[in-house]
């Protein structure tokens, strides 16, 4: 199962100019309403800011968020925020660090990328293979940016949809998911794998709703050492348990082994290539290294 996930020019085609109508209009005055409670309840506007928002609509008959931009009371993040929360993709006062920059998913739903995460996560759900959803690690060749990007809009729209969803850094030698989402980096997988922090500790819920994080942990050159054991079998074991789908983040397949043990451990991997930079070979050997640890692929993307 291959699926091409790229950014698409939009295309819009311009129709001529009419008036709303008076439904159109009560549509409008109902979501500003609504947007405008959201960012008061969240404490990103007051009363006062409000009234000037009030004020501006009233005068040119400007939209609500374009009247509260204009006057510099809100930034595009505030807006994201807001109307995540309202659509239920994001916690209300709960969960840590931030939004990644880079949950198109979240950010822009109607956009033809969000769309084809939510087309690749119907074929998942609906393929041969969708017992292995559970829980299943990230393959891919060099840079691990379009990997990441992939995983995390992947989890993130597993949580859409009610799935209790976790993402996990197995990266010993970096940063990235606490980078992304700007969580604290330890405790994490390798202090639990180290039995210094219990699990249950380490799992963080994010701002996004439904979808939680194990963050890498203390960086250590010695990865390969903790990911080869047997404890990390077992706490995969565990988060099958606790959690509807599980996608693993690992190294980049090169010359450390890191990856393999993982990909091993899971038992299960989908595939990210990267257009116009990952050539045949490479792409060959990453399909002999899963075939020679037994992981069973249950999907690929091409990415970028």
């Amino acid at each position: 199962m291959t699926a091409p996930l790229r950014r698409h020019p939009e295309r819009r085609n311009v129709a001529p100019a009419r008036p709303p109508s008076p439904a159109e209009i009560q549509q409008r005055l109902e979501r500003d309403r609504q947007l405008g409670d959201t960012l008061l309840r969240l404490g990103k506007l007051n009363q006062e800011s409000m009234q000037r928002i009030a004020e501006i609509q009233q005068q040119s008959n400007t939209p609500f968020a374009k009247a509260a931009s204009k006057l510099g009371l809100l930034t595009k993040e505030d807006f994201v925020t807001a109307l995540g929360v309202q659509n239920g993709f994001l916690r209300e006062g709960e969960g840590e660090g931030r939004l990644p920059a880079n949950v198109v998913i979240v950010r822009r739903p109607a956009s033809r990328e969000a769309e084809q995460f939510r087309a690749l996560r119907t074929r998942l759900l609906t393929s041969k293979e969708s017992e292995k959803l559970n829980l299943f690690a990230i393959a891919a060749n060099g840079s691990s940016r379009e990997a990441d990007h992939v995983a995390i809009n992947m989890a993130a729209s597993f949580a859409q949809i009610g799935k209790r969803a976790l993402i996990v850094d197995s990266d010993l030698r970096s940063t990235r998911l606490a980078t992304r989402f700007a969580l604290p980096k330890e405790p994490g997988l390798r202090e639990t794998l180290l039995g210094e922090s219990d699990i249950r500790k380490a799992i963080r819920p994010t701002v996004i709703t439904n979808l939680s994080a194990l963050t890498a942990g203390e960086v250590t050159p010695s990865g390969h050492e903790l990911l080869s054991g047997n404890t990390l079998r077992l706490t995969f074991d565990y988060l099958r348990c606790a959690f509807d789908v599980v996608i693993v983040m690992t190294a980049p397949f090169g010359p450390i082994a890191d990856a393999q043990h993982v990909w091993a451990a899971a038992g299960a991997a989908f595939v990210v290539t990267r257009r116009n930079l990952d050539r045949i070979n490479a792409i060959k050997e990453l399909n002999v290294a899963l075939r020679q640890v037994d992981a069973d692929i249950i999907g690929a993307a091409l990415a970028g």
